[in-house]
């Protein structure tokens, strides 16, 4: 897709809608998670952990839908790579020198750990967890909250009160 990636709707509330345009009334949606499902198998021990913790962070922030759990899982998925990574630099070093000869180089893990913070990194904006991203988002002021408290959960009512 060319130009630049368009702004969920939801978002747009949130943020007033400030460039004015009509709000797209079609746009798929899908109720927020109130429970973290079943990790997928396609995570390793450390993916599943940070599904299971992360995830009910997410939903505590309302950021998660089941349409989001498929990003969700490729965001656990970098993270785990990155630990991994993480693992070997601290136990090799940043710098190798192979059997003692030759010139020494970077750790290839280094590549690793660099290539799955990017990539966690655009999943996150897409999350508005960066706080350049979350500085766009506009929190309900108490009159707009008390217009909504039919679609908030239990948990985010007494958290108000």
């Amino acid at each position: 897709m060319r130009g630049k990636t368009p702004t969920p709707t939801t978002l747009k509330i949130l943020r007033g809608n400030p460039g004015r345009r009509r709000l797209n009334s079609d746009e798929p949606s899908s109720p927020l998670l109130k429970r973290m499902p079943p990790a997928p198998e396609f995570l390793n021990d450390e993916g599943k952990r940070v599904w299971s913790a992360e995830g009910r962070r997410f939903i505590k922030a309302g950021l998660l839908t089941a349409l989001d759990l498929t990003m969700f899982g490729t965001w656990c998925l970098w993270y785990s790579v990155r630990d991994i990574a993480s693992r070997a630099v601290n136990k090799s070093g940043l710098v190798i020198k192979a059997n003692g000869v030759g010139n020494p180089y970077i750790n290839p893990y280094v590549n690793a750990i660099s290539m799955s913070s990017k990539a966690m990194h655009q999943i996150e904006i897409e999350f508005g967890l960066s706080p350049a991203s979350r500085t766009k988002v506009k929190s309900l002021n108490p009159a707009q909250r008390s217009l909504f408290d039919s679609l908030l959960d239990d948990d985010e009512e007494e958290a108000g009160s």
